[in-house]
């Protein structure tokens, strides 16, 4: 009753209102004060945010997991430091989240109060709070068309075709040799990594453009745009010189490029993508899949110019004009040639791995599923001779997507990682990394490359060599990015002086695997530029890079404060030196991506010699073990192995 939940002055059980309506009477007990510790109200707290994560991961474990019932709640706020740090980092794989929760490790243990109250702030309940806490922060490449309303964008470069589509809409095309020239770089350094178009079609309509007067092709919006935007990717690709004009001074198009102001000089690649934006428009109602081939190529140029985001929201646009025209289904093209079949799901698989890669980019969620679709793999047996010249290997792209496939499936696994590294060990990573082993060991012969010094055999085609390289790169990326979170978590274990679960096996096992391919990757990346196969902006690659030498960076230093961890080689300095070199390489040919990532890398840097010198709980006798001073001075000695390297005079 109402007046029961009164306290009663006058206890009298039961009272008359319950005796009346035959209830058990009940009265508030008034709450006592006590005087407890600070120290005390901690533990608890900590506890009962250990709790609530251990539960929060249990709710998530995927079917193929293990439980593990023997987890106790962790109570030390320094034990809880080490692992909750961890938390939920696989859900976010971007490097810019990585080098954050690495400062972040750092800067809570070593700033004023560090071991108390700032160390249980790390703990990260709400996922919304893990997307805020740190946005992604980069430098791109700011376009005319992000600002301008104007149809006529004015260039310094010239060219011989002006084209004029109807009265507010005037662009310009290259010399034909020179389009030539783009279109066989455009083959070499990304022709065979997805199916972007037909390129037989594509050269028979480049050749009515350009040879047959007022053709049906110098009408056609979607052609032409299609045309700049592969120019644009081809350019930002190529490693020569574009060729030049010269015209009368009093000709307003002809003027030097030298006059313009450094911050106005164009990216290479950049007109051509600005005209082709200017042109670009798509009937939704009406949607072919050419436009599905605009929206991919527009989607890898903007990577080229570090426009992340910008990726991401094409290849979403993309993803969702493929299920408008139903290319995932097999119904949807059975009245189709069989060319005509295998161009449509081609283009699925290739939209599907593009959203793939720019979502593990930016962190954000992909558009496209792989259970959406009951397609095969690419193939070409029911092709003609004539047929099959309008696609590439089958086989590099059917690797690719597997490898895709199996990526995503790895990124989900580790994002229900636990508390418990042994567990994690033995549930998530070790089933995770014989995935990847697997789609090695299922490479055709032609594939194989352990090394990387398959890109300088000379019987083999630059389209095919710079294609292995991709897929390498790609593959040792999968397996950073897998191991990745567990490298952090040892990072801080050394700053909160507390030591894994896992055996010292298993350890070895995940540390070795990580840092090999982090090795390789650096390795196949100098062998690229040694080849000169190297690629001015290219985005993938400033990746790769990136993610290998931060790791070998890691690796050094936690190997410095704990020997051991990993099994280093002698030339692993040397390797990070020549791998710095090639990123700054990139750098200085204008790639916005390589300077962020040589900033962030120059962060890791100072983080790995903190991880280094950490003398919290340091076994006197171990700090004998190696020369700190000799150690960061041959780590970050580049000066020298650029000038080795022939890097330092890049232009």
């Amino acid at each position: 009753m109402r007046n029961c939940r009164i306290l009663h002055t006058v206890i009298e059980k039961p009272c008359r209102n319950c005796a009346l309506s035959n209830r058990q009477c009940t009265y508030a007990i008034r709450d006592r004060k006590v005087t407890v510790t600070e120290s005390y109200l901690k533990q608890l707290e900590g506890g009962l945010l250990a709790a609530k994560s251990s539960g929060r991961s249990s709710r998530r474990i995927s079917s193929d997991a293990v439980d593990s019932p023997g987890k106790q709640p962790i109570q030390e706020p320094d034990h809880n430091f080490g692992r909750r740090s961890y938390e939920l980092l696989g859900e976010n794989s971007t490097a810019e989240h990585f080098v954050s929760k690495l400062k972040e490790i750092r800067d809570l243990k070593t700033s004023p109060g560090g071991q108390g109250t700032r160390l249980d702030s790390l703990s990260i309940t709400d996922e919304s709070e893990l997307r805020v806490s740190y946005p992604a922060r980069y430098e791109y490449a700011a376009l005319k068309f992000d600002t301008t309303c104007r149809s006529h964008l004015d260039y310094s470069h010239v060219y011989l075709l002006i084209y004029r589509l109807d009265s507010t809409c005037t662009f310009r095309l290259p010399p034909y040799p020179y389009v030539v020239h783009l279109l066989e770089q455009f083959s070499i350094y990304l022709g065979h990594d997805w199916h972007l178009f037909r390129p037989q079609t594509f050269h028979q309509k480049l050749h009515h453009t350009y040879m047959t007067v007022d053709s049906s092709e110098s009408k056609d919006r979607a052609w032409l745009c299609k045309l700049l935007v592969v120019l644009a990717l081809a350019e930002s690709v190529d490693v020569g010189r574009q060729p030049e004009i010269k015209l009368d001074l009093y000709d307003p198009i002809s003027r030097p490029s030298q006059n313009m102001p450094s911050e106005y000089i164009p990216i290479p690649g950049q007109e051509f993508f600005e005209q082709a934006l200017m042109i670009l428009k798509i009937s939704y109602e009406n949607t072919t899949v050419d436009h599905i081939e605009i929206l991919n190529l527009i989607a890898l140029y903007s990577n080229q110019l570090n426009r992340q985001k910008a990726a991401y929201n094409y290849t979403g646009a993309s993803a969702r004009l493929c299920n408008t025209l139903q290319l995932h289904k097999v119904s949807a093209s059975i009245d189709c040639s069989p060319a005509e079949r295998e161009h449509r799901k081609r283009l699925w698989w290739s939209t599907y791995c593009l959203d793939r890669m720019t979502s593990t980019f930016t962190g954000l969620p992909p558009a496209l599923e792989v259970d959406q679709t009951d397609l095969a793999y690419p193939k070409q047996a029911e092709l003609s001779p004539d047929e099959t010249e309008e696609f590439s290997d089958a086989d590099f792209l059917t690797a690719r997507i597997q490898l895709t496939i199996i990526q995503t499936r790895n990124l989900k696994s580790v994002s229900h990682i636990g508390l418990d590294d042994a567990q994690d060990i033995k549930t998530v990573l070790r089933p995770s990394l014989q995935r990847l082993e697997s789609w090695r060991e299922s490479l055709p012969a032609h594939m194989v490359s352990e090394t990387g010094n398959d890109i300088n055999e000379r019987t083999r085609s630059l389209p095919f060599k710079r294609s292995l390289a991709n897929m390498h790169l790609r593959f040792n990326h999968c397996i950073l990015l897998l191991l990745r979170p567990l490298i952090l978590r040892q990072v801080a274990c050394i700053f909160a002086n507390e030591t894994s679960n896992a055996s010292q096996e298993d350890l070895e096992y995940i540390n070795n695997n990580c840092l090999k391919s982090a090795r390789l990757n650096v390795l196949i990346m100098i062998n690229v530029q040694s080849a000169g196969l190297i690629t001015r902006l290219g985005f993938m690659e400033n990746m790769h890079l990136f993610t290998s030498l931060m790791i070998l960076c890691l690796a050094m230093s936690v190997n410095a404060r704990r020997p051991g961890s990993f099994k280093e080689t002698p030339d692993d300095i040397k390797t990070y030196q020549s791998g710095k070199g090639v990123l700054t390489y990139m750098m200085k040919c204008g790639s916005l991506a390589a300077k962020g990532h040589l900033n962030m890398l120059k962060e890791v840097e100072d983080l790995g010699i903190a991880i280094a010198t950490e003398s919290g709980g340091v076994d006197p006798d171990e700090g004998n073990q190696w020369d700190i001073e000799e150690w960061v001075t041959q780590l970050f000695e580049s000066e020298d192995m650029l000038g080795s390297c022939g890097l330092q005079n890049c232009t």
